[in-house]
C-alpha cells in the first residue's frame, strides 16, 4: 500500500504572489463550470501514474465530491481559465474542521502542466479557504503523487504521515 500524507498550511502566512499567469484567469467557479471541472479533475488524475491502481475508486469519490460541491449556492472551487476553456481546477471543503480541505487538490490539464499553474491553483485555493474562515488548511495525498513532490511543499506546506487509506472505504 502506498502511504498517504497530510500537508498543512497556515493560511494567514501566505507570501506575496510570485507567479504571473497572464493571459490566464484564476477565479471562483460558478455552477456553469461543473462539467468542465469534473473533466479536468478526472483527466488530471488519470494522467498521474501515482493514482493508477485506484483509478476507479478515486474517480467515484472525486465525482461525488465535485457534484456535492456544485450543489452549494457558491461552489467551493477555483478554476484557471484560458479564454473560455477551464484548464485547471481545485475543489475544496471550506469547513474549518475538515480533515481534508483540498478535495481534488490543484488539477491541471496535461498539456498545460509544468508551467507553475498547479502552484497558482494551490495559492488560489489557500486564499479561498482563508477568506472562508479556514486558518489551517489541510490537503491529503499519496506520498508519491505529483502534488506531494512538487506542489504541496510550496507556501511552507508541512507534511505528516496520514493513518490508513482515505479511499479504502470506497474500493471494491
Amino acid at each position: 500500500m502506498i502511504p498517504w500524507i497530510c500537508f498543512e498550511w497556515e493560511t494567514a502566512c501566505l507570501p506575496k504572489p510570485e507567479i504571473e499567469v497572464a493571459p490566464l484567469v484564476l477565479r471562483q467557479a460558478t455552477k456553469d463550470d461543473a462539467a468542465a471541472v469534473s473533466r479536468v479533475v478526472i483527466s488530471a488524475m488519470a494522467m498521474d501514474s501515482s493514482w493508477s491502481d485506484v483509478t476507479k475508486s478515486l474517480g467515484e469519490k472525486l465525482g461525488a465530491e465535485v457534484a456535492e460541491a456544485f450543489e452549494l449556492p457558491e461552489p467551493p472551487c477555483v478554476v484557471l481559465v484560458h479564454g473560455n476553456r477551464v484548464i485547471g481546477a481545485s475543489v475544496m471543503n471550506a469547513d474549518p474542521e475538515s480533515a481534508n480541505h483540498l478535495l481534488s487538490g490543484p488539477c491541471v490539464l496535461h498539456e498545460y502542466r509544468n508551467r507553475g499553474l498547479g502552484t497558482n491553483l494551490l495559492r488560489g485555493s489557500l486564499e479561498f479557504l482563508a477568506k472562508n474562515g479556514v486558518a489551517r488548511a489541510r490537503g491529503n495525498t499519496r506520498s508519491n503523487s505529483v502534488s506531494a513532490r512538487f506542489v504541496y511543499p510550496k507556501f511552507k506546506g508541512k507534511s505528516s504521515p496520514l493513518e490508513g487509506d482515505p479511499l479504502a472505504a470506497t474500493e471494491d
